[in-house]
C-alpha cells in the first residue's frame, strides 16, 4: 500500500516537533536543564524576598528575572517553533511525502530527499501529527489530516510494520 501526505510546516508544527524531541530524544538533557532552571528561579524568588524584607527598592529585578525564566521554561517549545519558522527556508514549508514499500520521499520546493524506514530512530504521535526522528537533531512532521492517499490510522499500522518501532504518544 502507498501513502501520500501533504503538510504545511509552520510554527505550530515546529513547536510539536520540538516538544517531541524534548520529551523523547533529549529527555535526559532536558531533565538536567529544567532542574537547573528551577534552581535559578527559586534562588531569584528567594533573593527578591530577602531584598524586599531588607527594604531594598530593587527587589523587583530578581522577581522579574524569575518570572522571565519561568515564561521561557513554560513556553520553550512554542518559542523554539517560532524561532525556527522565522529562520527557516520559505520553500521548505510545503512538504509532500510519499511512503512506499521500500522507503519514502520527502519533497519540497527546496529539496527532494529519499529515506529508508531503518533510518527512523523514533516515531511519536500527537493528536494532530506523526513525528519521525532520524537522530537527536533531525525530525520530520506529518499532519494526520494531510493524507491525500490512505488514512492516518492505516498509516500508523503501516509505519509500525515497516520500522518495527512502537509509536509513542506525547
Amino acid at each position: 500500500m502507498e501513502f501520500v501526505n501533504q503538510t504545511v510546516i509552520g510554527s505550530k508544527e515546529l513547536a510539536a516537533l520540538s516538544k517531541g524531541a524534548r520529551k523523547t530524544m533529549r529527555r535526559n538533557r532536558n531533565r538536567m536543564v529544567r532542574t537547573m532552571a528551577a534552581l535559578v528561579i527559586a534562588l531569584n524568588v528567594f533573593f527578591a524576598w530577602v531584598s524586599l524584607r531588607a527594604g531594598d527598592s530593587r527587589w523587583w529585578l530578581n522577581g522579574a528575572l524569575a518570572l522571565f525564566l519561568l515564561v521561557i521554561v513554560v513556553w520553550e517549545d512554542r518559542l523554539n517553533g517560532r524561532f525556527r519558522a522565522k529562520h527557516g527556508l520559505p520553500d521548505a514549508r510545503e512538504v509532500t511525502a510519499s511512503f512506499g514499500p521500500e522507503g519514502y520521499t520527502h519533497v519540497s520546493k527546496a529539496s527532494d530527499s529519499r529515506f529508508t524506514y531503518d533510518q527512523i530512530r523514533m516515531i511519536c504521535e500527537t493528536p494532530e501529527h506523526f513525528l519521525f526522528y532520524l537522530d537527536r537533531s533531525l525530525g520530520q512532521i506529518y499532519r494526520k489530516d494531510g493524507f491525500t492517499k490512505g488514512t492516518a490510522m492505516a498509516f500508523r499500522e503501516f509505519i509500525v510494520q515497516k520500522t518495527g518501532l512502537t509509536v509513542r504518544n506525547i
